[in-house]
């Protein structure tokens, strides 16, 4: 039996305690800078700080990254210089956009930037934004700045549909969009919390290693059964495929629906009327969640609604769900080489997919 020393324990605690202390040291004496991100939050609502460089986590499963901004509160990579006498290219999105989980080099933008040498991408995205929130976005660049853009790219995410019927409101009286509630600012708040805040070298490593994990875990489980179960079914997308009156009740009303759906096309038509009086070309791209390739759109199809959107206000449509499809059919595990898994947002590998759609898109009658 092997004999236990009565200084094991409590040397492991000591050992543990010294650790945390260290921690709590490094993190408060040169890590306190990173400590609320990059938001500028406000009650009823929210942007990027200004010229800012800190670390941000989109969520516990996610890595966490660097996120940089310019003069203007838009999301860079850390040595970005825009160039002269380009053309000028504004986009608009939500979190896909703005490449949650990804360092600004892995995003679609990124991409884009890197490659394209002849182009200036000012990226606006910011989680759940939305058309009415871009509308705002794009008025204030254009009366703000001097950057006149050459094209408006507006990525139409499938959670706009809730986000403009129940999380934003428009103040007509000021021209601003705001919050309905101040629930996503407090979200954005408590990912300050105390542990967060003073213990920042164990919740990097532990970040590595629970994405890590659960990509290990997710490839070992690599046939068609199991990939399926792995798909993530959300609030928020589920009407493509669920008929409204069966939706979550917690979140939806035939009210919020069919208000969402009204303001996409009031706010896409309001940014058509100010590209085509600027003489700017108007694109707007559409994706597909994980779910959505999986359960299919039965019950709304939104690459129709995209095609409708774009032939009643002048834009020009990229749909990618044919190239994300395709591939799903010929990759057994097409979700999780995609997809961050068990979530609805394109990994480094998706934004490689895109960038390469928008490049054949956009670039090749250059």
């Amino acid at each position: 039996m092997i004999k236990i020393n009565k200084f094991f324990f409590p040397s492991i605690i000591l050992t543990i305690f010294i650790y945390f202390l260290l921690d709590f040291v490094i993190t408060n004496l040169f890590l306190k800078k990173y400590d609320d991100g990059c938001y500028e939050i406000e009650e009823y609502y929210y942007e990027l700080k200004k010229k800012c460089s800190k670390k941000d986590q989109f969520k516990s499963s996610f890595p966490i990254v660097n996120v940089y901004t310019d003069e203007f509160g838009m999301r860079i990579g850390k040595n970005n210089l825009n160039k002269i006498n380009k053309e000028n290219v504004l986009i608009f999105g939500d979190s896909f956009t703005f490449g949650v989980g990804l360092e600004y080099e892995e995003t679609f933008v990124g991409v884009l930037q890197n490659k394209l040498t002849d182009f200036n991408f000012y990226n606006h995205a910011v989680g759940s934004y939305s058309p009415s929130v871009h509308y705002y976005r794009l008025k204030k660049t254009l009366s703000n700045t001097n950057i006149i853009p050459k094209k408006i790219i507006v990525f139409l995410d499938i959670t706009d549909v809730y986000d403009e019927g129940n999380r934003w409101t428009y103040n007509d009286n000021n021209l601003t969009p705001l919050l309905k509630s101040n629930e996503w600012a407090e979200h954005l708040k408590k990912k300050n919390k105390f542990f967060k805040k003073n213990f920042k070298i164990s919740i990097f490593i532990a970040s590595k290693i629970n994405f890590k994990l659960r990509s290990y875990i997710s490839y070992k489980k690599n046939n068609i059964e199991t990939d399926k179960n792995k798909i993530k079914k959300s609030f928020q997308g589920q009407f493509t495929y669920t008929n409204i009156k069966e939706l979550n009740n917690l979140y939806w009303t035939e009210e919020i629906f069919n208000n969402g759906i009204l303001n996409i096309k009031k706010y896409i038509s309001l940014i058509s009327g100010i590209a085509r009086s600027n003489e700017i070309e108007f694109l707007v791209v559409i994706y597909p969640w994980a779910e959505t390739i999986e359960f299919g759109q039965k019950e709304f199809d939104w690459e129709k609604f995209g095609e409708t959107l774009c032939d009643n206000n002048k834009c020009k449509l990229i749909n990618t769900f044919p190239y994300f499809k395709d591939y799903a059919k010929k990759n057994i595990n097409w979700s999780q080489d995609l997809y961050f898994i068990k979530d609805e947002h394109f990994n480094e590998k998706g934004n490689i997919i895109i960038a390469k759609i928008l490049e054949e898109n956009l670039i090749k009658k250059y």
